[in-house]
């Protein structure tokens, strides 16, 4: 039984956990992902009406997210939100993430984490952020890099009206795409669209090929980070890598 190769998934599955309302993450991870990786999603779930509560439990609770899987072999597993890092803060992501890690004996990453290993890889220390969230979760992304050591010179909302984040789910890439042709784009080595739930592939194949800088997104990198942990032979060099 042992030697039996499955049908979906023959190299490697994946886990991926997602906001409960979340459009985005499991298409785009599937889209990025060879047909060789198999692509399994579980939803966090919490009934707080407000965002903040949904965000810090979501990421206090990794192994419950895992162990919702049950019996089924995930060889790694992506946390897909980003709002959660942002108000958990690098050390304490970090923290959360080596423990469930070690309980579950499993290679844990966040999208910020991933994000993080990119902009690393790249050399990049200077970026303009782009972002669909309310203000005080933008603000709270541009801290969460300046504190790991990045300078972000330009951040951008892409839609100032908003106030909640499900409205972030009624976006489209050709917005994230509008708000990255509007950055001055000054004294900076990366663009990095943030955010789970806003759809950015389309952008990324087009900014890719006009954008002088690397333009890298949370799912592009997550998707880029959990390939390099189980398949390192199948992963572009860079999440650029994706778009060629």
């Amino acid at each position: 039984m042992n030697d039996i190769t499955p049908d979906y998934g023959p190299r490697a599955r994946i886990g991926i956990a997602t906001p409960q309302a979340n459009p985005t993450v499991e298409p785009e991870m599937r889209a990025l992902m060879p047909p060789s990786i198999g692509v399994y999603a579980t939803r966090l779930v919490h009934a707080a009406p407000d965002v903040e509560t949904r965000l810090d439990h979501y990421i206090r609770h990794l192994p419950a997210a895992i162990a919702s899987f049950g019996v089924l072999n995930i060889a790694a597993f992506g946390f897909g939100c980003t709002g959660s890092s942002y108000r958990a803060g690098a050390t304490l992501e970090d923290q959360l993430t080596a423990e469930a890690s070690a309980a579950t004996r499993l290679p844990v990453i966040t999208a910020a984490q991933a994000i993080r290993a990119a902009l690393r890889h790249l050399g990049a220390t200077r970026i303009a952020l782009v972002s669909p969230y309310p203000e005080a979760l933008a603000n709270a992304g541009v801290a969460y890099w300046e504190s790991t050591g990045i300078r972000v010179y330009e951040s951008l909302r892409v839609d100032p009206a908003l106030t909640d984040t499900h409205r972030i789910y009624e976006l489209t890439s050709h917005d994230a795409l509008q708000a990255a042709q509007t950055l001055s784009k000054r004294d900076i080595d990366c663009i990095v669209l943030s955010g789970t739930g806003m759809p950015t592939l389309a952008a990324l194949a087009q900014l890719h090929h006009t954008e002088t800088v690397p333009v890298i997104s949370s799912n592009a990198c997550l998707a880029w980070c959990l390939l390099r942990a189980i398949a390192p032979e199948l992963a572009p060099e860079t999440p650029s890598g994706f778009f060629r």
